[in-house]
């Protein structure tokens, strides 16, 4: 009985000493997993601070935003700069890098997958930011051309023209962001909008033509009364 009782607690002995040396072992792999992440994303941190400040000094030196402030569409980022938007782009792509090199040296499953992800939505995040970027950059600069002429109604076409242009993109650019968005409702409210605005607009052209000719059109009557009495 006490042999019993003696292997008994040798076997549970030897089998809490395994689980501890497996936890202590597993601490700490995981430990210096943490540790070198940790390096690399600081390490990632500084390298993209030096590219973002030589991104600065480049678009500086070609004064990118004078020449948009110079155009009037240094505001149409809704707040955002163009420099700010790209030197963003310039850490996310830096991080995403550093933290691909930090997952193939601990091989931490999560963190590959993490990498492999970004990897894969971080360029088109870029391209559909990049779109909306444009569009807005282009739609204020055709805006302001058209506020700044003599066209009647001038306001209201750029501001329905301007609207047009970011709605278009936001259509082209929401799945590149949000790759599980459905736009087909906002499809169908653009071809809703776009016709309602072509009907609206020949109504508008009509009654316009209808009233700017309406004295010509009398006056002619006038002048051919005779002629239309003798026809009768």
């Amino acid at each position: 009985m006490a042999d019993v009782l003696g292997s008994s607690l040798n076997l549970l002995a030897s089998n809490l000493s395994q689980v501890v040396s497996d936890v202590a072992k597993n601490f700490v792999v995981g430990l210096a997993a943490i540790i070198v992440v940790l390096f690399f994303l600081v390490l990632g941190w500084i390298v993209g601070r030096i590219l973002v400040r030589v991104l600065h000094a480049f678009l500086e030196g070609i004064q990118l935003e004078h020449k948009l402030e110079k155009r009037g569409i240094h505001d149409a980022l809704l707040g955002f700069t163009v420099t700010g938007v790209l030197s963003t782009f310039v850490k996310l792509l830096t991080y995403v890098v550093f933290l691909g090199i930090a997952s193939s040296v601990v091989h931490l499953a999560f963190l590959e997958n993490l990498v492999t992800w970004a990897v894969l939505y971080v360029p088109v995040l870029i391209q559909g930011v990049v779109i909306l970027m444009l569009a807005l950059l282009a739609g204020d600069y055709v805006t302001d051309r058209i506020k700044a002429s003599k066209v009647p109604f001038a306001k209201l076409f750029g501001m329905a023209l301007e609207g047009f242009i970011v709605y278009t993109a936001l259509v082209i650019a929401l799945p590149l962001v949000l790759p599980n968005a459905d736009v087909e409702i906002l499809k169908t409210t653009f071809f809703l909008i776009v016709g309602a605005f072509a009907i609206a607009i020949g109504f508008g052209l009509a009654i316009a033509i209808g009233l700017g000719t309406k004295d010509t059109v009398a006056a002619i009557a006038k002048k051919k009364q005779k002629t239309l009495e003798r026809m009768i």
